[in-house]
């Protein structure tokens, strides 16, 4: 006769022949869940062994299964509250008073403020601000206003700074230049660019009248410049300085500005002095003093 033993952990019945129960020596592996387990140790009795033999499938559609796949899906929902009501004070029985007892009736201890529950503030949408939060506030706008000062007080610096030069780019920009001067003291002058002035041409010629020096100037960019000095240097055939002069616009006879792109020509007559070796070459550098 089978053996009819049932699973311990997914409760499986199923049959298992004597002779196989001998040669796996008692032990016995679950079809289902694969859990091995002693045969003899888990059989039931006879009670259930008629309704075992006489459908196992059926005791198989009626064993508890667990579907992890439902359990994997499954989320969690809230736990409703419910509200519970508080427990009813029970009733302290208080003996009447009699003459012939002659005790007072016993009062009851009032309830002290100290145990009683504090009262709860309510909850409105509108919270005060923390003087926390307001003293941050008031520092960060600080912190912006002082920006700003500093921000507007670069760029009155360089307006000052660069005047010649906006003047010159931007001739609409003078009048505010001018008012922005005004209280800083400063005064708006040409715009001075060392390699503005070029000298275009140049030649010493000797004459009856003595040595003449020509000259022109020309202002190679497309914004007005101011003029420049002339430094003219004689020398000798060895190349030695015979004589070294500045010649300063005024004393060119030059005006103190040169529109774009205007060129300037001048002769000038050169009186060396006293001079013992003859004078056969000069040299010739424009610059702003």
């Amino acid at each position: 006769m089978n053996l009819v033993t049932q699973c311990p952990r997914c409760a499986l019945l199923f049959q298992v022949a004597p002779e196989v129960l001998a040669a796996s020596k008692g032990q016995v592996r679950c079809g289902q869940c694969a859990h091995e387990f002693e045969g003899q140790a888990h059989a039931l009795t006879e009670p259930w062994l008629e309704s075992a033999t006489d459908s196992p499938a059926d005791s198989l559609l009626s064993s508890p299964r667990i579907d992890v796949e439902a359990l994997l899906r499954r989320q969690d929902t809230p736990s409703e509250s419910v509200p519970v009501s508080p427990p009813t004070p029970a009733r302290v029985p208080v003996p009447s008073s009699s003459p012939a007892s002659g005790l007072a009736p016993a009062s009851l201890p009032r309830e002290s403020e100290k145990t009683r529950a504090p009262a709860l503030p309510l909850k409105t949408d509108v919270q005060t601000q923390s003087p926390v939060v307001s003293a941050v506030r008031w520092d960060v706008w600080m912190l912006r206003g002082m920006a700003l000062l500093l921000t507007g007080g670069l760029i009155v610096q360089a307006l000052v700074f660069f005047r010649d030069e906006l003047a010159a780019r931007l001739p609409n920009s003078r009048p505010l230049l001018e008012a922005l001067c005004g209280p800083a003291a400063c005064t708006l002058a040409p715009l001075r660019l060392g390699n503005g002035i070029v000298i275009d041409s140049s030649s010493l010629v000797r004459g009856d009248a003595g040595l003449t020096f020509h000259v022109s100037l020309r202002n190679s960019l497309e914004v007005p410049l101011a003029m420049t000095a002339l430094e003219l240097t004689l020398t000798d055939d060895q190349d030695r300085v015979l004589m070294r002069r500045v010649l300063k616009p005024h004393e060119l006879g030059a005006p103190a500005e040169l529109a774009a792109g205007q060129m300037w020509t001048r002769a000038l007559g050169v009186e060396p002095g006293k001079v013992d070796t003859e004078i056969t070459g000069y040299r010739l550098v424009s610059f702003y003093p």
